[in-house]
């Protein structure tokens, strides 16, 4: 091949007079600018197609209300032992310690990443590296409504050593933590596959309650067969909680409200004290208790008695109970039944049976602030006639009374003239008192214009109640209407199937109905399924030698059935 050469710029120059090249130098310069622009196509070809595998490839929208998952499975080896969690770098900054030791020990494994991402849009993921899983804030339980506490029960990290029960977070164990989340939003812990949040009620003390705390986790008691702990130790604490609203993890710590208010025993009905005078009469005792738990040894009596369960009615009827009628039956018996009809003595056993029951009540921690004998009743057989020497004396006193009044009308006679003295002194006070009925007569509309107001309060009161009543009610009835209704669209098919003796006879006489106008033939043999039907059909009718001759010919043939 001849060697190429470019022409002489300054000869084809002179000899064309200033025109533009032409030749082989013009066909280079055309081919150059087309390879720029080819270049140029194909460079915006790859931006596009570039930004196009961004957007719809690596893009990754995460909405309100959610979060994003990783799973990490360009790495070059699987985490040790049972973990599948990748924990979160302690320290995000790349230059400290911390992070080269978790970036050494964990930067190269595959698994779930710890760490979640909140609500936005991300292009730095690729799904060749990541597996990409959108999970709901409302599936996780991250969101803690009012009245809530959360529970975090950490799924990675080391076992538990043996009995412990709250997972040290710290040391990288996996069970239950010991903190607590209120309510609110809590992304760090919304990724199911390391974390499960559980929701439990926030512990309300009431006023006039006091919380008996039980650790759940703890060092183990230095006393175990005491009732009651030091603190920080396994079981029942000896301070209580005050009343309030508590946040408490169930796993660490239980709560149990107990009612520390006055109470109100009734020594009637079943509870009524019986016990014999000491002329073997039997007595009737009518009255009541009020009480209320020492809160200082509230503890001891939540242990002590059922550990709450039922308090109040435990020690009324296993402590107040038997020690009234304890009381009742060895003071009591020393008094004849004539005795506790006057009032001297009832008066006496009223106040031995409070302080009796004041004293013995303190020592298990009830606080007896009263107990009132409201009546004490004998038996009929001497009621009677006890009562009518009540009645004599009362009469006699009741004239005394009228000797004294006697005398003192005489006293008065004599003091009439002296009456008459004072009588402008009267008419002074005269003119007092009626000032002061005014006064009285003024203050008696007040208090009658404030009854009528409390009675209109008091009709509204029952109206509302009535009304709740009547919405009760009007629910209860339209219960009622749907479960007669559904009973009513059962009853026809249950007698339908009772008709026919089981369900299995009135499913296969459904199952005839629905077969029997599709059959035209029947190529079966006595032997068949189909055989079986009509069997059912001429079993009582056939003659034996009949049957046996049908069955020995139907080995030989096919019997063809017409419907």
């Amino acid at each position: 091949m001849p060697a190429f050469r470019f022409p002489r710029m300054g000869t084809e120059s002179s000899a064309s007079g200033g025109a533009p090249p032409s030749g082989p130098r013009m066909a280079i310069s055309r081919s150059g600018g087309g390879f720029w622009k080819n270049a140029i196509i194909v460079f915006l070809a790859v931006v596009v197609i570039y930004l196009a595998y961004f957007w719809t490839v690596r893009r990754e929208v995460v909405s309100p209300g959610e979060v994003l998952v990783l799973i990490k499975k360009n790495g070059s080896r699987s985490l040790p032992n049972d973990q599948i969690v990748i924990p979160r770098p302690s320290d995000l900054n790349h230059d400290s310690a911390a992070y080269k030791q978790w970036e050494k020990e964990y930067g190269d494994c595959n698994g779930i990443l710890e760490q979640v991402y909140l609500p936005g849009t991300y292009f730095n993921f690729s799904p060749f590296d990541y597996e990409r899983i959108i999970v709901k804030l409302v599936e996780t339980n991250a969101d803690i409504p009012q009245g809530k506490v959360g529970i975090v029960i950490r799924k990675f990290g080391k076992p538990l050593d043996p009995g412990q029960v709250l997972a040290d977070e710290s040391r990288g164990q996996r069970g239950p933590l010991a903190k607590t989340l209120t309510p609110g939003t809590y992304f760090e812990y919304a990724n199911p596959y390391a974390y499960e949040v559980k929701h439990a009620d926030a512990v309300q003390i009431d006023p006039g309650h006091s919380g008996v705390v039980t650790l759940m986790a703890g060092k183990a008691p230095a006393n175990p067969n005491d009732y009651l702990v030091e603190d920080g130790e396994l079981g029942v604490q000896k301070t209580t909680e005050r009343e309030g609203f508590v946040y408490v993890n169930p796993y660490a710590k239980r709560i149990k409200p107990i009612n520390t208010q006055s109470q109100r025993f009734e020594m009637s009905g079943n509870d009524e004290i019986h016990f014999p005078s000491n002329d073997s009469f039997d007595i009737k005792l009518d009255g009541f208790v009020e009480w209320e738990i020492d809160p200082a040894k509230l503890p001891l009596m939540y242990v002590q008695y059922a550990e709450g369960s039922g308090l109040i009615e435990f020690m009324e009827q296993k402590v107040i109970l038997p020690y009234a009628r304890s009381f009742c039956r060895i003071i009591g018996s020393q008094y004849n039944a004539r005795d506790f009809i006057s009032g001297d003595t009832k008066l006496k056993f009223q106040k031995d049976f409070q302080d009796h029951l004041q004293e013995a009540c303190a020592k298990q921690g009830i606080i007896v602030k009263q107990a009132l004998v409201r009546d004490i009743v004998p038996p009929e057989e001497i009621k009677a006639l006890i009562n009518e020497r009540e009645v004599a004396k009362q009469q006699i006193k009741s004239i005394e009374q009228q000797i004294i009044v006697a005398k003192s009308q005489a006293e008065l006679a004599t003091q009439q003239e002296l009456g008459k003295q004072n009588q402008q002194i009267g008419q002074a006070n005269a003119k007092v008192v009626g000032v002061v009925k005014g006064a009285e007569q003024d203050r008696d509309v007040a208090v009658t214009k404030a009854n009528q107001e409390l009675a209109v309060a008091k009709l509204r009161l029952e109206a509302a109640k009535n009304e709740a009543d009547a919405v009760v009610a009007r629910g209860q009835a339209e219960a009622n209407v749907v479960l007669l209704t559904r009973q009513a669209e059962a009853e026809p098919l249950r007698q339908q199937v009772q008709a026919f003796g089981d369900g299995n006879a009135y499913a296969q006489y459904f199952f005839y109905q629905k077969i029997a106008p599709s059959i035209k033939s029947i190529l079966t043999t006595t032997d068949g399924p189909f055989a079986d039907i009509f069997r059912q059909f001429t079993a009582n009718g056939a003659k034996p030698e009949a049957g046996k001759a049908q069955k020995a010919s139907a080995t030989d043939k096919v019997t063809e059935v017409q419907q």
